[in-house]
């Protein structure tokens, strides 16, 4: 089972900087970030994984700072855990990323992974002089472009001990999921149940599989948010408390309103979502991988649009699994999605930095060990041999 941290420095709960056990002044720290993943590391866990957005929000999401900055300045004070980090294919030039990349996967010692987005939103294409976003399929067709070049760049030039970087995917519309099958080598995914874990997992093998890539080169993690406590109530607490120190800047129905391309105004909030009004993938604009989970939420459940729109502020708009528990309850539904088919391992969006993550090291990981079902130790160096994924061969000059 692989383990891989979604490292915002401030925590994945919207109101974990206000808990008095964060550290939100540290952010910009280098050493507090080190910190963080040095205890991962010791975890052995496969990776940390930081995500972008090439536009300024406030308040930052994530950390304040460019990925691959920041990752370079870990990978000093680290010596085995993989870094990956994000990358636009839409609006990065792709052959300075793909020297800038193969530059610091050389110097980490072979532990860099990519994870390749396509972005969504007019105010990205306006922070690089454009007025609108690409359309969702052109996006995917340049995607597709960008991997190629980065991949033949990689073949026939400077290598690491791993080849070349990981290369790391997160869509989950259709062209996400074909993109997926044919170039990543792992794959974030937002499924909140066994069964939606299992139909993804199978549908991007089958691509692969479908694209002549051989068995075990694509490993699927979900996200997982986990509240872990010494007791079941303790784990309940935390979230609770979290959540009663949220500030709602937006009422959560309109911006459920904007996250589905719809205006909810003229419908009843504690009615059912109007999924007859709901735009296609094909019509929507925003960011497609969000929209699908609520989509197929809407689909599937029929909530109501205050529920909907709670759950979807709860978990920052991107509704990924969320589990609170004592360390042997995680372990156990870990253990039930592994075994299941769902996933190959999880990427942990721990809610509160760093007291969260010092909880599920010392708590969910001692008993996943316990089962055999994590390492207890690094038997490799390079992110590729964490993986257990195949070193690309280079091509002769």
């Amino acid at each position: 089972m692989h383990l891989n941290l979604n490292l915002r420095a401030r925590g994945f709960h919207r109101a974990a900087w206000r808990h008095p056990d964060a550290r939100p002044e540290a952010i910009t720290d280098v050493g507090f970030v080190t910190e963080l993943v040095r205890e991962c590391e010791a975890a052995a866990f496969d990776a940390v994984f930081l995500a972008d957005t090439p536009v300024l929000r406030e308040p930052p999401l994530s950390q304040p700072l460019e990925p691959f900055s920041l990752l370079a300045a870990v990978a000093a004070g680290t010596s085995r855990i993989g870094l990956i980090g994000t990358v636009s294919a839409t609006y990065t030039e792709p052959g300075e990323a793909a020297a800038r990349l193969a530059s610091l996967d050389l110097l980490s010692g072979g532990r860099l992974g990519v994870n390749v987005v396509t972005n969504a939103g007019d105010e990205v294409a306006r922070n690089f002089g454009s007025d609108a976003h690409p359309e969702h399929a052109d996006r995917y067709a340049n995607a597709a472009r960008f991997l190629d070049h980065l991949q033949r760049t990689w073949a026939g030039g400077r290598r690491s001990p791993q080849g070349e970087p990981v290369i790391v995917q997160a869509g989950a519309s259709d062209r996400g999921r074909d993109l997926a099958g044919r170039y990543a080598e792992a794959v974030y995914t937002g499924s909140s149940t066994v069964d939606d874990g299992v139909a993804f997992r199978t549908d991007v093998l089958g691509r692969a599989e479908r694209a002549g890539r051989p068995a075990g080169s694509v490993k699927i993690l979900p996200g997982l948010i986990p509240y872990v406590g010494r007791t079941e109530r303790e784990a309940r607490d935390l979230e609770a408390e979290l959540e009663a120190l949220a500030v709602r800047g937006v009422d959560p129905v309109v911006r459920l309103g904007e996250l589905l391309g719809l205006d909810l105004a003229p419908y009843d909030p504690d009615g059912p979502v109007p999924l007859d009004a709901v735009p296609t993938v094909a019509e929507y604009r925003g960011a497609v991988s969000r929209f699908v989970r609520l989509r197929t939420i809407v689909e599937r459940e029929r909530p109501t649009i205050r529920a909907l729109a709670e759950r979807a502020e709860r978990s920052m708009n991107n509704v990924h699994w969320t589990v609170a528990g004592t360390g042997t309850q995680i372990a156990d539904q870990l253990e039930h999605w592994w075994r299941a088919g769902a996933a190959d391992g999880f990427n942990l969006l721990v809610p509160l930095h760093p007291a969260g993550l010092t909880a599920f090291t010392e708590q969910v990981v001692p008993e996943l060990r316990r089962r055999g079902l994590v390492r207890d130790r690094y038997t490799t160096s390079t992110l590729r041999g964490h993986l257990g994924l195949r070193v690309p061969q280079p091509v002769p000059a």
